[in-house]
């Protein structure tokens, strides 16, 4: 991989894999950091290697990370749903701080926006005392549906450690464009997630949306998205992360998937760099 790819971030949803298993997938392929998924996306959910409240399993993750030399980047942990309380979440934060990462995807599938937005601002004041962000992902088939909605509780959260994250396709999927990254207020960009896909889906329902996301997303530069114009939206010390799960890799183990994610983002990277010189 060149310098620019080993900048990026690679998605768990791209690797598939327990944390271990990604983050030594991660280092394989010569990714320079890796997002993970410490946990089910609800309370109760099952999930492989458990890592809330047991601080022995994050500091040897933490370790094997800083042997490997990849950083942690960011952490999925539960989504908020209307009978999620503050009290179920805060071991996300735990773990997040023993693990030393420094960013929380939140994700709402609350369908009242005022008690979101409250239990969005104490999340964050949970978060920020241990030094760490909050990246609220708008998804088109969520309860944040849009940037606008995104943007509309982030500011009403009032939470200085609160950002967005910019998935490339959801701005699509939600009606945006591009041209729409320019209204947001500097410094609220938490990162950004790069795939491709299809110029329109297939099926706008929720179910559909939710489905081409989790894995059918297509290798940057394979499909219809304005990535170029994303990432040139993007503030230049944005972090990217190449979040691309594929449907034809469902049987491939975390390390294969993440030496066709290298590949794939090197030759997109070169194709947008020689673009750029044009």
């Amino acid at each position: 991989m060149t310098s620019v790819e080993e900048s990026l971030t690679v998605a768990h949803l791209t690797l598939g894999g327990t944390p271990r298993e990604n983050i030594e997938a991660a280092a394989h392929a010569g990714f320079g950091a890796v997002g993970l998924r410490i946990c089910g996306r609800r309370p109760g959910d099952p999930f492989a290697t458990p890592l809330l409240g047991r601080p022995d399993e994050t500091q040897a993750l933490r370790v094997r990370a800083q042997e490997l030399g990849v950083r942690l980047s960011n952490v999925s942990g539960y989504q908020f749903y209307p009978d999620v309380t503050l009290a179920q979440v805060e071991p996300v934060v735990v773990a997040t701080a023993e693990l030393r990462i420094p960013v929380i995807v939140a994700n709402s599938f609350e369908p009242d926006e005022r008690r979101f937005t409250d239990i969005f601002a104490r999340y964050c004041a949970m978060a920020r005392e241990r030094g760490i962000r909050v990246a609220l992902e708008f998804l088109p088939y969520s309860a944040v549906r849009d940037l606008a909605t995104a943007m509309r509780i982030i500011e009403a959260a009032g939470a200085s450690n609160a950002g967005v994250l910019l998935d490339a396709l959801h701005l699509a999927r939600s009606g945006a464009t591009p041209a729409s990254i320019g209204s947001i207020p500097s410094g609220r960009i938490a990162f950004a997630q790069l795939c491709d896909a299809p110029a329109t889906a297939r099926d706008p329902s929720d179910e559909a949306l939710m489905q081409e996301a989790r894995s059918a997303r297509l290798p940057a530069g394979t499909g219809a998205l304005p990535l170029y114009d994303f990432l040139d939206a993007l503030p230049a010390d944005c972090e990217i992360e190449y979040e691309v799960a594929r449907a034809d890799f469902a049987d491939r183990t975390p390390g294969e998937r993440a030496l066709a994610a290298a590949e794939d983002a090197a030759r997109f990277f070169t194709a947008y760099r020689g673009r750029a010189r044009r």
